[in-house]
């Protein structure tokens, strides 16, 4: 690790207060950019979605307008870093795939980056599977070394920003369109590899687990198979790469051995499809839903719902493997 300098005490999220992870990424870089004059933040022509204009707006001279030009703002993040800044590149996570052959490249060249691609899944409702990633977390798994954060809160989504300033190699940071409710004190620390456990008992049977957008559907879940008298853990995957399998699986066993996992993504390449292959010979029962067909325009909410990873869904299938 290499030390950079920390985001003062200053930015504060309060529990339950709702900010989409997009808006906490750009306000961490912008406090980052503040404190250290190698930080250097590029964008796609994005920034007011990224939220990266608040690095403009505090340093704009360690702010690069890429245009839509996604090649080539991987290109120059790639020699800014062998410049030996710390740079943090973003635009819509589908769009990304545009410079898939430049992150590899960067990877293969030992460059030291943080990317990340906004606007992630269903979830971003009205704009249309042109806008929606879902195949970016497949895209980032296959690339040499990589780490892929997906943070479900504004708290989450600040800690894995300043921890990538301080990891080598390539970094992803997932991040999603609508506001969601804040779930951890600012002092909560967040570790490479590791998981959250954000509900749990001795009587739990099943293990619900989400990342970003359904740790929140998992929640909701959980509520409404409590009413019924189900007892369930929820859990919050925040680091897709690396991840604990020896903890996750100890955990699962520890509450009943069977697990629903729900991810805004298409199954190919995927969380569950990590998972799966991490828990083969365990006896562990898995449910993944994930996203299955090329989704349409609509509410967030509708989308979630027409694509069964909703919290309904997720009760549902929970039951449904308890049976």
């Amino acid at each position: 690790k290499e030390k950079i300098f920390q985001v003062p005490d200053s930015t504060v999220y309060r529990t339950n207060d709702e900010f989409a992870t997009r808006q906490a990424y750009g306000n961490a870089v912008a406090s980052l950019a503040e404190k250290n004059d190698k930080v250097i933040c590029l964008d796609a022509e994005v920034s007011n979605s990224t939220n990266t204009l608040e690095v403009k707006k505090v340093k704009p001279k360690q702010f690069i307008e890429s245009y839509i030009a996604e090649q080539n703002m991987i290109g120059m993040a790639t020699g800014l870093s062998v410049k030996g800044y710390k740079v943090f590149a973003s635009t819509f996570g589908a769009f990304l795939t545009r410079a898939h052959d430049q992150i590899r490249m960067a990877a293969l060249s030992n460059a030291n980056l943080t990317i990340c691609g906004s606007h992630a899944g269903v979830s971003i409702g009205e704009d249309g599977a042109s806008q929606m990633a879902l195949d970016d977390i497949a895209m980032m798994r296959g690339i040499p070394n990589s780490v892929i954060f997906y943070p479900s809160d504004a708290v989450s989504t600040e800690k894995l920003v300043f921890l990538s300033g301080e990891l080598p190699g390539i970094k992803y940071i997932r991040t999603t369109r609508p506001k969601t409710r804040v779930l951890y004190d600012i002092n909560e620390q967040f570790q490479l590899g590791d998981f959250k456990i954000l509900k749990q008992s001795k009587e739990d049977k099943i293990v619900l687990a989400g990342s970003g957008i359904t740790v929140h559907e998992s929640l909701k879940a959980y509520e409404q198979i409590k009413k019924e008298k189900i007892n369930s853990s929820v859990i919050d995957i925040y680091s897709i790469k690396p991840f604990n399998k020896e903890k996750f699986i100890d955990f699962v066993k520890s509450r009943g051995g069977k697990v629903i996992i729900s991810e805004d993504h298409f199954a190919e390449g995927g969380i569950g499809e990590m998972i799966s292959s991490l828990i083969v010979n365990t006896d562990i029962k898995l449910i993944c839903l994930n996203i299955k067909e090329i989704p349409h325009s609509g509410k967030k909410e509708e989308l979630l719902e027409k694509y069964r990873i909703n919290a309904k869904a997720i009760a549902e299938e929970a039951k449904k493997l308890l049976e």
